[in-house]
Parts: structure tokens; sequence; C-alpha cells
């Protein structure tokens, strides 16, 4: 009878523990892989660093298109980053929705087990 309590314990104590720290693990992965802190940090910054410089003087169609070039890296970076986050988002969330699934099942496998021994014995 002890086995059979410590096969209880291992299946409906330690291997839901575990599972939640293998999904932990990779919910943590995810800040870390897609960067998500520095990316917020820099969501309007110019692509790539892409700046260019006014130059020397004063000629205001230089001035304009200096303006509108950085300011169209910074859109492009903003779109880029917003792409990263989207991605990330997706991620954590397939992971959660994976993870909570496998936690429940394995608290519900060895009484389905059980029960599919039951039901199979019923029709030998």
């Amino acid at each position: 009878m002890n086995i059979f309590i410590k096969y209880l314990y291992w299946q409906l104590i330690l291997t839901p523990k575990k599972v939640l720290s293998i999904l932990k693990n990779y919910l943590l992965f995810g800040f870390d892989f897609f960067s998500i802190k520095e990316t917020l940090r820099s969501l309007f910054s110019p692509w790539r660093r892409y700046l260019w410089d006014y130059g020397r003087g004063f000629d205001i169609g230089k001035y304009l298109e200096t303006f509108a070039s950085n300011i169209i890296t910074r859109v492009i970076g903003f779109i880029m980053r917003l792409f990263l986050i989207t991605f990330f988002l997706i991620y954590e969330i397939v992971v959660l929705v994976l993870g909570i699934m496998i936690f429940f099942i394995s608290i519900v496998y060895p009484f389905l087990f059980i029960v599919a021994i039951i039901y199979g014995f019923k029709y030998l």
C-alpha cells in the first residue's frame, strides 16, 4: 500500500508542481526571447537607428526632407516593434493555454486511466 500512496503523491502533487514550474519557465523565456522590456522602451525609436543629419545652414527644402525621412524611420520602427509585441502576445497566450491544458490533464490522467481499465474489463 505504501507504493500506491507514493504514486498518488508523485502523480497528484509533484507532477502538477513540475508542470507549473515548466510553464513559468516558458512564459519567462518569451520575455527574454522577444526582448519585451527593450522593445517597449524603444517603441518610438527609429528603425535600425537610421537618422539623417540636418546639416549646416538653413535650407527649408533640406530641413523638411530630413524631417520627413526621420519621421518615416520612426514609423517603420514603431510598426516593426508592434509586430514583435504582437508575436510575443500570441506566443504567451498559446503557451498559457497549452500549459493549463497539460496541467489539468496531469491531474485527471490517473483517474481516466482507472476508468478506462474498468471500462475495458466491462466489455471482455
